[in-house]
């Protein structure tokens, strides 16, 4: 009985579409006005989804709001520091887990998702989804399906003189 419920359970989660959670920190970035856009570049690298922005009032500088994926945090403080040359000062709080949308098996089977305009877009989430299972993969030692070498040509350095 157990091996069967186990089984029809099984098959059930297969037959829908497969997700993936991720931890997420609540990022609090403040900097000075002039510091603005590079800041916004170094969250934006990192798959931040701004919430709010507001002036801190008397002051130029700016408060940022945003969810930050926990993986993309790290090495956050040393980047922003040299993009802002020390400007930035971020404070990330453990926000829970937010559901990543794409499916990081999807490929595209009929000629009308291959014509999709949006396909890169889907395409570069999708990406994002198998980049966090394929972190996760490798931490834990399982396999990972990836490419050694994409375009490789034979090097020709001996001289042909016999």
């Amino acid at each position: 009985m157990i091996g069967a419920v186990k089984e029809g359970t099984r098959k059930a989660f297969l037959a829908g579409p497969r997700r993936l959670v991720e931890a997420v920190f609540d990022c609090e970035l403040q900097t000075s006005s002039d510091m603005l856009g590079k800041a916004y570049a170094v969250l934006n690298k990192r798959r931040a989804t701004i919430i709010d922005e507001r002036l801190k009032e008397g002051t130029d500088i700016f408060i940022i709001e945003a969810k930050l994926p926990v993986v993309e945090s790290f090495g956050l403080v040393p980047e922003l520091r040299k993009h802002t040359s020390g400007a930035a000062q971020c404070q990330l709080v453990m926000a829970g887990w937010e559901l990543i949308p794409n499916d990081p098996f999807w490929n595209p089977s009929t000629e009308e998702e291959l014509e999709d305009a949006d396909l890169s877009d889907i395409i570069n989430a999708r990406g994002a989804a198998r980049k966090c299972m394929d972190l996760v993969r490798e931490r834990k030692g399982l396999p990972v399906e990836k490419k050694l070498v994409e375009h490789a040509e034979k090097q020709r350095t001996r001289s042909k003189r016999k």
